[in-house]
């Protein structure tokens, strides 16, 4: 269990910490309520003008803090080649 609203510990600005690849179901809310809730949750955060989708050039490089940001990886094209490195830098329980 985690919270529904995450508070970034650097800026104290607010962010939503649900997904709908891993959140399920709101504690203490019976399962439509919980479902009708997830549900606003997650059109809200993928409203276009949420989104960001990068265009991407040779030898481009994106950083992105997971604190504050959800990312999903769009299909790359079958001709070119996808390479990733990732790096985590260790944080703090969301609160």
């Amino acid at each position: 269990m985690h919270p529904i609203v995450r508070t970034h510990p650097d800026t104290g600005r607010r962010a939503l910490f649900v997904s709908e690849h891993f959140t399920t179901r709101v504690t203490g809310l019976p399962d439509s309520e919980s479902g009708a809730l997830l549900d606003d949750l997650f059109a809200h955060s993928t409203r276009h003008d949420f989104i960001y989708r990068h265009q991407w050039q040779a030898h481009d490089m994106l950083f992105w803090d997971n604190r504050s940001v959800m990312h999903l990886a769009a299909a790359c094209p079958d001709h070119q080649r996808r390479m990733l490195y990732r790096t985590t830098i260790e944080g703090n329980a969301p609160f």
